[in-house]
């Protein structure tokens, strides 16, 4: 029996985010298939603050044994984000990367302190994303021989290219990446010799969604554009609404927003917040919008992507994002903008052709189904974890 340790900055079943998601995927999934397998990780449950809210020390959720050590500081992200652009506007030698590190966060000595420890009760360590401190000092704390596997879920920002990032791309033995797009961006940025593998993740494919769930439960009736994701600044939404507004003057349809607030949203009418909802009710507005938006220009993978593509709903994304155009590019399953004018365009030729519509949702289902599916991604795990720890070297 392989034995994994897997290290996450935040894990539980309410915890909400890409990286955090995959790690609790793979855990549970490598888990039953037979590995034994401990996750490392804060009691942190927002990313915002890092606020210490489960209990440290050991417990278990779904089978996978949790190790949870205390968060020595909260974050207070307005003063973060005044520091890291005082940081950022500064030349690289005049920086102090590892403060910026250390503030990031979460910070948690005792995390690492146990990682190192504990190494030699494990065969490898995969960590989840390269961006925080448990990775950063984490993959440190760990012996040279010792495997260790990362996925980076990286994109083109900022930090990526601090000076300390080449050893964090360089110390793992594999380096595992959710799309083409994201494993070409860290070969020309950093070109690792290390392995690179093309693993993706996996989508879990719910045939027997009501799409009358959502519009029952919140009174939506109308047709509607759904985002369903952080609102925040930086997502790209401010151009969405400044093309919802113009939309809204001709066509009969809602925009509707769901996930965690983090902006101000302006009063347009039938521009909608609901807040959060239930994965079934997620799904089911998805199943029921006549296209969904994934307006970031900063995508490591999209997960709600996916989920439109998994109810054969068409998705309208941001050309910025390299990533999101290779979804859309191989799957044919939607369309890409750069401007309000082209924003609008795509809206109309999907509001207006439903055949069009179905044929664009129909080829985002068959590219998850063929792609990503759990027992395909996690099968690639498993033979990528076996090689390295059974037959290093190879």
């Amino acid at each position: 029996m392989i034995r994994v340790g897997i290290v996450v900055q935040r894990y539980g079943k309410e915890v909400v985010g890409g990286a955090e998601t995959l790690a609790r995927d793979a855990a549970e999934r490598l888990n039953a298939s037979g590995f034994d397998v401990t996750v490392f990780t804060s009691t942190a449950r927002d990313y915002i603050t890092w606020k210490n809210e489960y209990q440290p020390g050991d417990s278990i959720l779904k089978g996978v044994n949790i190790k949870r050590f205390k968060v020595e500081k909260e974050r207070d992200i307005e003063a973060f984000n005044r520091f890291s652009d005082v940081f950022f506007n500064r030349e690289a030698a005049e920086r102090n990367e590892t403060r910026w590190i250390n503030e990031q966060g979460p910070y948690s000595p005792d995390l690492i302190a146990a990682i190192g420890q504990a190494q030699h009760d494990y065969d490898v360590f995969l960590f989840f994303t390269y961006l925080y401190y448990p990775t950063i000092e984490g993959m440190k704390a760990i012996d040279r021989h010792k495997p260790v596997v990362l996925f980076p879920t990286a994109h083109d920002e900022p930090p990526i290219y601090l000076e300390l990032m080449r050893e964090v791309f360089k110390r793992p033995d594999a380096l595992f990446f959710l799309t083409s797009a994201e494993m070409n961006f860290v070969k020309k940025q950093f070109n690792p010799a290390n392995r690179m593998a093309l693993i993706r993740t996996g989508t879990e494919i719910n045939e027997t969604i009501d799409e009358n769930l959502f519009r029952r439960n919140y009174i939506q009736y109308g047709p509607y554009i759904l985002y369903a994701g952080r609102i925040e600044k930086g997502k790209g939404l401010e151009l969405a609404f400044d093309a919802y507004r113009e939309i809204k003057k001709k066509r009969l349809i809602d925009f509707v927003l769901m996930g965690k607030k983090l902006m101000d949203i302006p009063r347009i009418e039938g521009l909608k917040y609901v807040g959060f909802v239930s994965e079934e009710e997620k799904l089911s507005a998805f199943k029921g919008a006549v296209l969904s938006l994934q307006p970031s220009p900063l995508e490591s993978l999209s997960i709600t992507t996916l989920e439109s593509f998994s109810q054969k709903t068409p998705v309208l994304v941001n050309k910025k994002s390299q990533v999101l155009c290779e979804h859309i590019d191989i799957s044919g399953g939607g369309l890409g903008y750069e401007n309000v004018e082209e924003f609008i365009h795509h809206f109309n030729s999907i509001y207006d052709k439903q055949r069009t519509a179905k044929e664009m949702g129909l080829k985002g289902y068959n590219y998850v189904k063929t792609y990503y599916s759990w027992e395909v991604v996690i099968d690639k795990i498993k033979k990528e974890l076996e090689r390295i720890v059974l037959n290093p070297g190879k």
